[in-house]
């Protein structure tokens, strides 16, 4: 994965080339100043020689006219230095005498050593000396130049601002066919499963990012096809336990069912109606039973939105008691109910009926000993809260977390969906389920409702 982000990319390509603009120009204005200096020092040096020769041969007397008339030729101060030891009654003398300004540097041009490089004198003059004749040299001595002529010239300014234009458009065309593919890459990446589009811009390069670029489309497709698969698996995975659960739900009901029937069955007929009488209340439970298991997994199977209309809480909850009474009887429970008959709600009858039938059962199989399950209503906020309390062993530090977690039960051959199927139906009619242990033992489930 890039380590880098697109703008700290574009930063590290970025800053080479400035730098490398920066020195490349710095390192062309010296390299050109140094072949500047080098070539006007070594003409500076040529017309001395080429002066001093001129003189000599011609045998030219010298003259302050005629030196103030080579120094207007060359645009510089020319001088005569004329050795002692070679001209009798005087000593050494530059021929015409220097002006004011160079005056501090006499002696040392009247010692100016012949045919060598030229030789700086303070920060404005230059000064070579070239052999006229025995005993006399040509000394030329001109202004020293700051900066060489070639460096300011427009020529030289030219090329120094196409160099930096040309390394310029060489980082932009970096950033566009580097930084700008890897950018939109590293945008995509992140949401690489839900990328839908097709393409990827740069996956027709032939160079690394569009190998880099096609290995996305590549990873992006075996990523979905592995999800799909995965999703695939999964699903047959939960179809598979839900179909164990069911089955294991409804097989000891059915079986009660047919105990019921075997004994009905193989009753005298004298004594039928008796034993039909003490078994059909078991069997019409066993069946509601039945009845709610299958509605519990039409629901998670194919869950639809809700068919609302005004209810009455205790109503509603009347019937659900009603259907489940024998159930509490068989186990030795007692249910107990405080609910006011005004209070209504907006719901889903069935859906609601069937989260008061999960709460209910929970309750009561709570309790394998006997007990009382109270149920109790109050208004508070503009919801209502209903609550079912057992005195049983009350939840788990794990139940009270987990409790609404699909297939979650701590209950022997429990399919632990009750509580999820609960939660599902009260969320969608606006509403909640808070599990918590009641403080006088037990369990308490509260559901929330908004109040009408």
């Amino acid at each position: 994965m890039l380590s880098s982000s697109p703008r700290s990319l574009w930063i590290q390509i970025a800053w080479p080339f400035l730098l490398f603009v920066l020195a490349g120009s710095m390192a062309l204005a010296f390299w050109m100043r140094r072949l500047d200096q080098r070539e006007s020092r070594a003409v500076f040096t040529a017309l001395a020689t080429t002066n001093a020769s001129f003189l000599g041969s011609r045998q030219i007397p010298a003259s302050e006219q005629m030196m103030q008339y080579l120094g207007r030729l060359l645009n510089m101060e020319a001088f005569l230095s004329r050795d002692a030891n070679y001209f009798l009654g005087g000593g050494a003398e530059l021929i015409p005498a220097p002006s004011p300004a160079l005056q501090p540097y006499r002696a040392h041009l009247q010692a100016l050593p012949a045919g060598r490089p030229p030789v700086r004198f303070g920060k404005e003059f230059e000064a070579v000396a070239a052999q006229v004749n025995p005993g006399v040299r040509l000394v030329l001595v001109r202004r020293a130049e700051s900066m060489p002529a070639v460096a300011r010239g427009v020529e030289t300014g030219s090329v120094l601002a196409a160099f930096c234009l040309a390394s310029v458009w060489l980082a932009w065309v970096v950033s566009r066919n580097v930084v700008h593919p890897l950018r939109l890459l590293t945008e995509r990446l992140p949401h690489i499963e839900h990328d839908r589009e097709a393409t990827l811009p740069g996956a027709e390069r032939r160079d690394e990012i569009g190998q880099l670029a096609r290995a996305y489309l590549s990873a992006r497709t075996q990523l979905n096809q592995e999800r799909e698969q995965r999703r695939l698996a999964e699903r047959m995975a939960l179809l598979g336990r839900m179909a164990t659960s069911l089955a294991h739900e409804i097989h000891n009901p059915l079986t009660a069912i047919r105990m019921h029937a075997q004994l009905i069955e193989s009753t005298p007929d004298a004594t039928i109606a008796g034993a039909a009488r003490e078994a059909l209340p078991i069997i019409l439970a066993e069946t509601v039973r039945i009845e709610g298991i299958v509605n519990q997994w039409m629901f998670l199977a194919k869950p639809e939105p809700p068919r609302t209309k005004e209810c009455a809480l205790q109503a509603v909850l009347q019937r659900v008691i009603a259907g489940y009474a024998a159930l509490a009887e068989h186990a030795g429970v007692t249910l107990q109910t405080q609910v006011d008959p005004a209070l209504r709600v907006q719901a889903d009858e069935r859906r609601l009926s069937q989260a008061f039938a999960n709460l209910l059962i929970n309750a009561v199989q709570a309790m394998p000993k006997g007990g009382t399950v109270e149920i109790t209503a109050r208004k508070a906020g503009g919801k209502v809260h209903l609550a079912f309390h057992d005195h049983g062993g009350g939840f788990s530090a794990a139940a009270l977390t987990r409790g609404r977690e699909l297939f979650y039960s701590e209950k022997e051959g429990g399919m632990g969906i009750g509580l999820t199927v609960t939660t599902e139906i009260v969320a969608a009619l606006g509403g909640g389920l808070r599990l918590a242990n009641a403080p006088d033992g037990g369990a308490l489930a509260t559901l929330t409702l908004p109040s009408l």
